[in-house]
C-alpha cells in the first residue's frame, strides 16, 4: 500500500503558490514576529454576512478584535501541544476522510445521475417493501438471500403482500404498515432503494436487490407527478382531551371570521419554534411531515387557504396555505441536483474520469520486468517480492504491496487486479497530497482543524475549569446574586373575545370565580371565547400594552379587534434565586468571566499590533463592510 501520511503532518504542508499568494498579501497583524496576512481575515469574516444582527451595523473593528482573540487561542493551543494529543489526530483524520470526498469526483462523472435524479424528482412513487435484515458487512449472506427469494416467489403466485409483510418483514414498521412507505421522490431513500422503486412499473414486484440495511423487494403501489414542495403555516394544540379540543374549535371559527393567524399561532400554539413566527414552518415535500400533515397541506389553495382542525402525533393542528413550489426546470435545479449527488451514494457507482485525468498529469512509472512475475497464475507470495513495481510521483509501491491487495481478491487473477490497483494508489496519492494542489480545500480543512482545536482548548482553559471550580463557582455567585433575581410574576387568565355583546357577562363571569379552574369550566364551552392562563411575567406578550396588574382585579382591554378580559389571582414577588436553582446560569456567566480573563492575559503575554490601513482598505473591499 502506499505510505500513509500521518494527519499531523499536513498540517505543516505549505505549497509554492500559497508562499507567492503571501508575497502579494497585505499583512493585516503580527502577533509577537508571526504575520497575519489580510486574506485569512478576508476569508473567514467575509462569509459571516448572513450573520449580521439586524439593526446593527457590522464593525470591522470588532471583528479585526475577534480575529485576534482567535489567532491567540490557536497559538496557545500549539504551544501547549494539543494538536499532537492522538484523539485530535484520529479526529482530524476521519474528518479529512469525509471532506476529500467530494474531490475524487469530477462534475462530469455525475452529469448523467444528475439528469436522472431530476426526472425522478418530476415523479412520485408509493411503494411496499419486505426486507430481510444482513449487516451491511457481511459476507456470507446466502441464507438470508434465499429467505427473501421464497418469500419473493410466495407474493409472485399469490400470497397477499401486506399479509406477507407483516409476518415475514424485518422492518419493525411493517407490522402496523406492512411495509408502505408513503410516496417518495428522488434522495429520500438510500440509491438501490429508489432505483428499484423506479425502475419497477405500477402494480409489479422488483427483483431482490441489497441496501446497506439487508436485502428487499418492493411492490410499486402508484406512480404520481411530483407535487412539489409546500410552504404553510400552522397553530398546534398539544392537547387532544376535551378543553384542546375546545380551544381548537374556537381558533378555528376566529380565522372564518376573519382573525389574524399570525397572532393566534403567536398567543395559542403550542409549537414554540414556529408560534414566533407566526407559525410559519420549513418548506416540506408530502411524506416529510407526520401524517396527515403532508395531505391535508397539499390539499390547500390560495382561495381554500385554511384547513380545519385535524389531528397528528403531536396533537391538533390548523394549517394555512403560504405558497407551492412546483419543480424546478433543470436549468434551475442542476446546481443543487450536482451538489446532492456528489455527496449521495449515487455517486459510486460510474468510473471515475479524475484518475483518468491524474494519469495524465502525473509522473507514472511501471517496472514491466516486475510486473511479468505476477502473469503465471500459480505464483505464490513470498518475502522476496521487494522489488518496485509503481512509481507515482514521488512515491513508491513495491511487489510486495501489490501482493497485499490481491491477497483478498482470489476470484480474479493477479494481472486482472493490477489495473483496479493502480487507480486506486493514483487516488490515494492525490487525497493525500490534496492540500498541495487545491488552495479551496486547504482552506477549509485548516478551518476545521483549527476549530477542533479550539474547542478542545475551550474545553480544557474554560468550560471543565468553571465546571470543576465548586469554590470559585460559589464566590462568583455570591458577588453578583443581584444578577439572580426571578423578576416578580402574576398568577393571570386571559380571556378573549370579538363578539361586543357577551364582553360584560364574561367579565362578571371572571370577576365573579374564584379561581382559574373555575373561569375554565365556565368560559370554555361558550362561543368565540379563547382562555389562557398561567404565572406570567408582566413583560408577556400575552398581555395588551399598558396593562394594569392588581391581584382580585379584573379588567377589559382592547387589543387588535379584541376585547381581553384579564383577572390577576395571585402575585409572586421577586425572589433571590438559590444557587441549586439556576446552577446552569451561574455556571454559564462563571465561564464567560473566566474566558474574559484569560484572554486578557493571552493579550498581555504577547505583543499585537494591527495595521489600521489595512484594515481600513479590507473595510472599502468587503461587502460586509460596505454597503
Amino acid at each position: 500500500m502506499l505510505k500513509k501520511i500521518k494527519t499531523i503532518a499536513f498540517f505543516l504542508l505549505i505549497g509554492s503558490a500559497v508562499v507567492a499568494q503571501k508575497s502579494r498579501d497585505k499583512v493585516l497583524l503580527k502577533i509577537d514576529k508571526e504575520k497575519v496576512y489580510a486574506s485569512e481575515f478576508e476569508r473567514l469574516f467575509g462569509k459571516n454576512k448572513n450573520l449580521k444582527i439586524q439593526g446593527e451595523a457590522p464593525s470591522i473593528e470588532d471583528d479585526v478584535q475577534l480575529f485576534v482573540d482567535y489567532k491567540l487561542k490557536l497559538i496557545e493551543a500549539e504551544e501547549l501541544q494539543m494538536d499532537t494529543v492522538s484523539s485530535y489526530i484520529e479526529e482530524v483524520a476521519r474528518y479529512r476522510n469525509q471532506l476529500v470526498l467530494p474531490y475524487l469526483n469530477d462534475d462530469s462523472l455525475v452529469d448523467s445521475l444528475v439528469l436522472e435524479a431530476y426526472e425522478r424528482t418530476l415523479r412520485e412513487v408509493r411503494a411496499s417493501h419486505i426486507l430481510i435484515r444482513v449487516d451491511k458487512n457481511a459476507t456470507d449472506t446466502v441464507a438470508a438471500y434465499e429467505k427473501i427469494t421464497a418469500i419473493r416467489q410466495s407474493i409472485i403466485d399469490g400470497a397477499d403482500f401486506d399479509a406477507v409483510a407483516k409476518e415475514k418483514s424485518e422492518d419493525p414498521s411493517a407490522k402496523n404498515n406492512a411495509g408502505d412507505l408513503g410516496y417518495f421522490s428522488a434522495f429520500r431513500m438510500v440509491y438501490p432503494f429508489e432505483s428499484a422503486a423506479f425502475n419497477t412499473p405500477k402494480g409489479e414486484v422488483s427483483e431482490v436487490f441489497r441496501t446497506q440495511f439487508g436485502y428487499h423487494f418492493l411492490k410499486v403501489v402508484d406512480v404520481r407527478e411530483s407535487m412539489g414542495e409546500m410552504e404553510v403555516a400552522h397553530i398546534m394544540i398539544r392537547d387532544t382531551t376535551a378543553p384542546g379540543t375546545s380551544t381548537i374549535n374556537k381558533v378555528y371559527k376566529e380565522l372564518v371570521s376573519g382573525a389574524s393567524f399570525e397572532e393566534l399561532a403567536k398567543k395559542y400554539s403550542d409549537d414554540k419554534r414556529s408560534s414566533v413566527n407566526g407559525g410559519k414552518l420549513n418548506r416540506f415535500g408530502v411524506g416529510s411531515l407526520p401524517p396527515p400533515f403532508g395531505e391535508i397541506s397539499f390539499a390547500l389553495t390560495p382561495e381554500n387557504k385554511y384547513s380545519e382542525p385535524f389531528k397528528t402525533a403531536y396533537g391538533w393542528h390548523i394549517v394555512k396555505y403560504l405558497n407551492h413550489y412546483p419543480v424546478s426546470s433543470f436549468e434551475d435545479a442542476k446546481e443543487e441536483l450536482l451538489q446532492k449527488t456528489k455527496k449521495d451514494s449515487r455517486s459510486k457507482t460510474l468510473s471515475n474520469p479524475v484518475v483518468l485525468r491524474l494519469k495524465k498529469e502525473y509522473t507514472i512509472e511501471i517496472n514491466e520486468a516486475a510486473k511479468k512475475e505476477f502473469e503465471n497464475p500459480s505464483f505464490v507470495v513470498v518475502d522476496s517480492l521487494n522489488a518496485w513495481l509503481i512509481k507515482i510521483q514521488q512515491d513508491t509501491l513495491t511487489q510486495k504491496d501489490f501482493s497485499n491487495y490481491i491477497m483478498n481478491r482470489r476470484d480474479k487473477t493477479a494481472m486482472q487486479n493490477f489495473n483496479p490497483y493502480l487507480d486506486q494508489e493514483i487516488l490515494e496519492y492525490y487525497k493525500v497530497h490534496l492540500e498541495e494542489t487545491d488552495v479551496e480545500f486547504k482552506n477549509l480543512f485548516q478551518e476545521y482543524k483549527n476549530g477542533l482545536l479550539l474547542f478542545d482548548l475551550m474545553k480544557e482553559k474554560i468550560w471543565d475549569a468553571a465546571q470543576n471550580d465548586s469554590i470559585g463557582l460559589q464566590e462568583f455567585y455570591t458577588s453578583h446574586k443581584t444578577n439572580y433575581i426571578k423578576p416578580e410574576s402574576f398568577k393571570t387568565v386571559v380571556v378573549s373575545t370579538k363578539i361586543t355583546e357577551q364582553v360584560e357577562a364574561l367579565k362578571e363571569l371572571v370577576s365573579d370565580s374564584d379561581s382559574i379552574s373555575m373561569v375554565t369550566r365556565v368560559v370554555a364551552n361558550k362561543e368565540g371565547v379563547l382562555i389562557k392562563s398561567g404565572s406570567f411575567e408582566k413583560t408577556n406578550g400575552i398581555f395588551p400594552e399598558n396593562v394594569n396588574l392588581v391581584v382580585g382585579e379584573t379588567n377589559v382591554y382592547q387589543q387588535d379587534g379584541y376585547s381581553v378580559i384579564i383577572k390577576v389571582f395571585a402575585k409572586e414577588e421577586a425572589i433571590q434565586q438559590e444557587f441549586d436553582d439556576i446552577k446552569g446560569k451561574v455556571i454559564s456567566d462563571f465561564q464567560n468571566k473566566i474566558q474574559e480573563n484569560w484572554l486578557a492575559s493571552l493579550r498581555a503575554k504577547h505583543k499585537v499590533k494591527v495595521y489600521k490601513r489595512t484594515v481600513k482598505k479590507l473595510a472599502s473591499e468587503m461587502e460586509i463592510y460596505s454597503e
